[in-house]
């Protein structure tokens, strides 16, 4: 395969760069995420040996779970759109196709921002009574 290195993105050495510092907010952000639901809703129940709802639904409604949620999304967004964005930039070397998969790939993202951002709205106002 013969590729036109003239066609290809200019910003590679940054883009690979972001790749790998998302990664490693995102893993961060995995983990606060897996410690705030399993660990620090005590919702536990010694008796019945399964998760409260009502407590886990008190820890929901926190602004800065909301907000590492909000950044979990983010983060996770970026990290698996230019992912996705950098291997269509090492396969594809019509202009034009790489012109419709990034509107595509822009499209499918903000729509899953829009998605997410509401599932994190709708999940804050399950604790408020």
């Amino acid at each position: 395969m013969r590729k036109n290195f003239k066609e290809t993105s200019k910003t590679g050495a940054i883009t690979w760069l972001f790749q790998r510092i998302s990664a490693i907010v995102l893993f961060i952000l995995l983990i606060s995420h897996y410690i705030g639901y399993h660990f620090l809703a005590k919702g536990y129940s010694e008796q019945t040996h399964q998760i409260s709802f009502d407590k886990v639904k008190t820890l929901m409604s926190s602004p800065l779970f909301n907000l590492i949620q909000f950044l979990f999304l983010i983060t996770a967004l970026y990290h698996g759109l230019n992912g996705i964005w950098m291997v269509i930039e090492d396969y594809i070397s019509s202009r034009g196709w790489r012109i419709f998969l990034y509107s595509l790939l822009m499209l499918v993202g903000i729509s899953l921002l829009f998605v997410g951002t509401l599932t994190i709205m709708k999940v804050s106002s399950l604790g408020v009574k």
